[in-house]
């Protein structure tokens, strides 16, 4: 029986280490950071990508190989923005020419091929663009043949299927639709909450080819905003490192006992 107890200790004593380092790292997170970084996912939408930051992760790892952190040091304003308004299937546009309604054309929307059809230039390519590439690449086709300098603005009038990716340590991972209005904490509940090993957090958003370090925790409890999704995010839920660890010594511990029942 003693000897039994001397070899569950250490393995207790871990798990209390865990529970401690647990409680130790909750006091160590910065929540003026988490907040920020949550904050800076509904500046993104606001602003249609034009924030100022590469990675807003704290403490999780950088799928880029950029460290994370909340040290910005580049203005992405072009770039995020291009990303942010990329064109699809069955998007409905309207292209105007700035003073030549001849070739305007209203109510397009971008079939299967990728493609709208514009009055001189036919079939125009522009799935997988953003609406400013859009614009330029209708000039540069204009400008070649018809026009000097012409001046295009596209409006995307209806956006075809929103989505938002859930994975990582929930419960239903998966692809879900977004109907009107959808926030981060609705997400989470579509994919049926999370895993008994999640990390609420360190949860990753990515979005525009950026990375944010979410708080789930800070969310629930109502001290920072639920941020609003966009299209085409991506959330995945990391693990508790702890968590896993703990799990897995106690799915070994009747293994390890069992030897010993005879001693009793």
């Amino acid at each position: 029986m003693k000897i039994k107890y001397l070899l569950v200790l250490p393995l207790v004593l871990a798990l209390s280490g865990c529970s401690l380092f647990d409680k130790k790292a909750d006091k160590d997170t910065t929540n003026a950071q988490d907040v920020q970084t949550i904050q800076a996912l509904n500046q993104d939408l606001v602003t249609g990508g034009r924030s100022s930051a590469t990675d807003f992760g704290f403490g999780v790892p950088s799928v880029s190989g950029r460290p994370t952190g909340n040290n910005p040091t580049a203005d992405f304003a072009s770039l995020s923005k291009s990303q942010a308004t990329m064109l699809s299937e069955q998007d409905r546009l309207d292209v105007t020419v700035f003073k030549v309604p001849e070739l305007s054309a209203t109510d397009l929307t971008i079939e299967t091929n990728g493609a709208i059809s514009l009055p001189l230039l036919g079939s125009v390519v522009v799935r997988g663009l953003s609406i400013i590439q859009a614009e330029q690449k209708i000039a540069s086709l204009l400008s070649k043949n018809y026009m000097q300098d012409p001046k295009v603005t596209i409006t995307r009038k209806e956006q075809a299927f929103k989505r938002v990716t859930v994975e990582g340590a929930v419960r239903t991972p998966g692809v879900y639709p977004i109907t009107g209005r959808m926030t981060f904490l609705q997400a989470i509940a579509l994919s049926q909450g999370l895993t008994d090993l999640a990390n609420d957090k360190a949860v990753i958003v990515f979005r525009n080819g950026r990375q944010y370090g979410v708080n789930l925790d800070l969310i629930r409890r109502g001290k920072a905003p639920d941020p609003i999704l966009q299209n085409d995010d991506r959330i995945v839920v990391l693990k508790s490192d702890n968590k896993v660890l703990e799990q897995k010594v106690i799915n070994y511990l009747p293994a390890l006992l069992s030897p010993f029942s005879l001693l009793q």
